[in-house]
């Protein structure tokens, strides 16, 4: 819910707590900015992962780098050509733990980014939601009043002249 005492607009959510919009605003920025981190650590985890797996793969399958990498790179991402496969027993062992935590990884990073993203869009339809302006009778008999007298170009004109203070 939204008031305006003084001039000043409060939110109220649904936990019953009132804040400044100025402030809510500030807070949405901070969770965006916080969001831009944690994407930026994720990324760099992930290339430290795919690049330390390409380094392991070079030194214990004697592996040329980019041979590693494109390795690597197709097991995090679960595509598995099959074209280059670990020979030595370590390899695959490593292999087996490299998998479940790459793909754990880059799922992760996936659903982040996702989750980003639907609470972007929510947040631009409820703004869009909050902007239409209902009034809702307050007896009984307005009610009525309101049902037999509907005048449905009055409604649209109401309905532009809040789309128009935006």
């Amino acid at each position: 819910m939204v008031f305006d005492f003084d001039g000043k607009i409060y939110i109220q959510s649904d936990f019953c707590w009132i804040m400044k919009k100025e402030e809510l605003i500030k807070l949405e920025k901070e969770e965006h900015k916080e969001f831009h981190r944690r994407i930026i650590y994720i990324v760099a985890v992930i290339m430290l992962f795919l690049f330390g797996g390409a380094t392991f793969y070079s030194y214990a399958e004697k592996w040329r780098y980019l041979d590693a990498l494109y390795f690597s790179a197709y097991t995090i991402t679960t595509v598995g050509y099959g074209d280059i496969t670990p020979k030595t027993d370590f390899g695959k062992i490593f292999t087996i733990f490299y998998m479940f935590a790459g793909v754990g990884m880059a799922l992760y990073g996936l659903s982040v980014i996702a989750a980003h993203f639907v609470e972007v869009r929510e947040e631009f339809w409820l703004e869009k939601i909050s902007n239409i302006k209902i009034s809702h009778p307050r007896t009984f008999f307005e009610k009525i009043k309101n049902l037999l007298n509907f005048e449905s170009g009055k409604l649209v004109e109401e309905y532009n002249k809040s789309m128009r203070k935006k």
